[in-house]
């Protein structure tokens, strides 16, 4: 039974070296490559719910599994700073580098809850669209098939019954497309494969079915 005790003890002993320098190194603040790159997945993520319908798939697909990686690295790097007391040190000095993470995350949970990124987009593009679509309404030959107009990449166009328009958002969504429909004469009938959600005015968001 001592012999075993001891083995222990002396395990325990020679194992703590071998994990300090991996401790030490994850107890570091967050150097500017992670940060860049939690940036950059924040960015992909806001630019997602900037988009009727969310972003590209693929993309997303992608990024959803790097966020939750982000999540983990970040959780174990946190825990090894206050396991030992120099990280606790650093997490003073370098508050605003391990915050950076926690806070992007929850504004991005923030956004997706009020539809901010969506708005905005919308609300600087707005005018610009109005003028595409009135186009389209008025002119539907003279319409390019892709283009971007605002901040929104569209495309196949069409003018719609009640003199007005709709065109998808490139990229948007899997299955289903979606885009906007513009019609000042009320809520564009009702198709099969459509759905519509008012957005304002006489703006909708219009949903393509598969």
């Amino acid at each position: 039974m001592p012999e075993n005790v001891t083995g222990s003890v002396v395990g325990d002993a020679a194992s703590t070296p071998a994990l300090a320098p991996l401790l030490r190194t994850l107890a570091r603040p967050p150097g500017w490559w992670l940060l860049g790159f939690v940036t950059a997945v924040w960015l992909i993520l806001v630019n997602s719910l900037s988009l009727p319908g969310g972003g590209p798939f693929r993309l997303l697909m992608l990024t959803v599994p790097l966020a939750l990686g982000t999540i983990t690295v970040w959780t174990a790097r946190l825990a090894a700073a206050l396991a030992r007391r120099d990280g606790r040190a650093g997490l003073r000095r370098h508050w605003a580098r391990w915050a950076a993470a926690p806070v992007l995350g929850v504004s991005v949970i923030a956004m997706a809850y009020t539809d901010l990124p969506f708005s905005v987009r919308f609300a600087l593009s707005e005018a610009s669209l109005e003028r595409y679509a009135r186009t389209v309404a008025s002119r539907p030959d003279s319409v390019r098939e892709s283009r971007w107009v605002g901040l929104f990449p569209l495309q196949d166009a069409e003018a719609i019954e009640g003199g007005g328009a709709r065109f998808l958002v490139r990229d948007s969504g899997f299955l289903d497309r979606f885009g906007f429909a513009w019609s000042p004469a009320g809520m564009p009938p009702d198709e099969s494969h459509t759905g519509y959600e008012r957005i304002g005015g006489a703006w909708y968001r219009w949903t393509s079915r598969f």
